[in-house]
């Protein structure tokens, strides 16, 4: 190999072995800023495009497990315990729509309006009804109000009720419904407030409602869903009838995969919503966190009164990185609570901060 070859490859190699110093440097000092201020604050120095590339990461980090956890939702979930025999008193609707002649079909998303003609006819009350036994006491007393005794009467009553309003607004539907007292069949003696599991079916969509019976002011749980899906069967036309099973079990699981179908199109509009949403919060409070770095630095006595506006911007997209790593290692866990981690942990990041390097009386 000739000389000039040599001093070359020579060359080419200190170059290269100049390259990874260079990376392997700057990752330790990246590394470094998770815990250390003094080095965040001396990233002020550092080009701008290292700070934008770690403010960018942090967000999409930070909002991962929100954006998971809205994406792993799944629609039949809403059938799993506790069911407060939901699943039960869906078969049962499933049977009774098969047995009177009831067909709703759903064709192109959306119920046709034929099925709502023999849904009047098999339920003239304008609901179906699953109608129960259930023991009521009260007190009895004479014309004088006098001899008091308490007696208990076996009443029939519904704990289950399916609406169909394939013209007007369903949500006022439900609205008028939970306004009322319980459908109550022979007997008024029970006059609750409305406190069943309700089904509320319209043109394109049903949403569902379960609430604990034994507590009158519980919150119902609810899920909407769509008729934009195929059925358990991979028919795009069908008819609702067409998820009875052979078994009451049968039934109740072609309720629960057609639910996670029917839901999809929903979880996936609110999952990309609630992402955005997520990244929008995330990169304004980045940004804010900047502006109060700098507000924090200002005064005439101040040490560090000559951080310049977007040296204080650098020195937040810096300190967000080791806020985003415990939101993304936290969130799955505490998920109620995934869209907060992040904020908290960078308002701590910063005040930390604000109370170790950046004191006013530091030089």
């Amino acid at each position: 190999m000739s000389t000039k070859k040599k001093i070359k490859a020579k060359k080419a190699n200190q170059k290269q072995a100049s390259t990874w110093s260079k990376i392997w440097s700057g990752t330790k000092y990246f590394a470094k800023s998770w815990f250390s201020n003094e080095t965040v604050v001396d990233a002020r120095t550092k080009p701008w495009y290292y700070a934008i590339i770690i403010g960018v990461l942090s967000v999409l980090l930070a909002v991962i497990p929100m954006m998971t956890n809205e994406f792993k939702v799944k629609g039949g979930d809403f059938l799993s315990s506790p069911s407060y025999d939901y699943t039960s008193q869906l078969a049962d609707f499933t049977a009774d729509m098969k047995l009177k002649g009831v067909d709703l079909k759903v064709e192109n998303g959306e119920v046709s309006d034929a099925g709502s003609t023999k849904w009047n006819e098999a339920y003239p009350n304008g609901y179906y009804a699953h109608i129960v036994e259930k023991n009521v006491s009260y007190v009895k007393t004479d014309a004088a109000g006098e001899n008091a005794e308490v007696v208990i009467e076996k009443i029939k009553y519904v704990d289950f009720a399916v609406y169909l309003n394939l013209d007007g607004d369903i949500e006022e539907t439900a609205k008028t419904v939970f306004e009322g007292k319980n459908p109550v069949i022979a007997d008024e003696k029970v006059a609750d407030k409305f406190n069943i599991n309700v089904m509320f079916i319209a043109k394109d969509s049903f949403y569902c409602y379960k609430k604990d019976p034994t507590m009158a002011n519980s919150s119902s749980l609810s899920r909407q869903f769509k008729f934009d899906s195929k059925n358990p069967a991979g028919e795009t036309n069908y008819s609702l009838t067409s998820l009875l099973g052979a078994t009451e079990e049968e039934t109740i699981e072609n309720w629960t995969t057609y639910m996670t179908l029917s839901h999809n199109s929903i979880k996936n509009k609110r999952g990309w919503a609630t992402t955005g949403m997520g990244l929008g919060i995330y990169a304004g409070l980045t940004i804010i966190l900047g502006v109060v770095v700098f507000i924090m630095t200002r005064g005439k006595n101040n040490p560090f009164r000559h951080y310049k506006f977007w040296e204080c911007q650098k020195i937040a997209y810096w300190s967000s990185f080791a806020p985003a790593v415990l939101a993304l290692a936290l969130g799955f866990l505490f998920k109620n609570y995934s869209l907060l981690l992040f904020i908290l942990f960078s308002g701590v990041r910063i005040m930390w901060m604000s109370m170790r390097t950046l004191k006013p009386y530091q030089a």
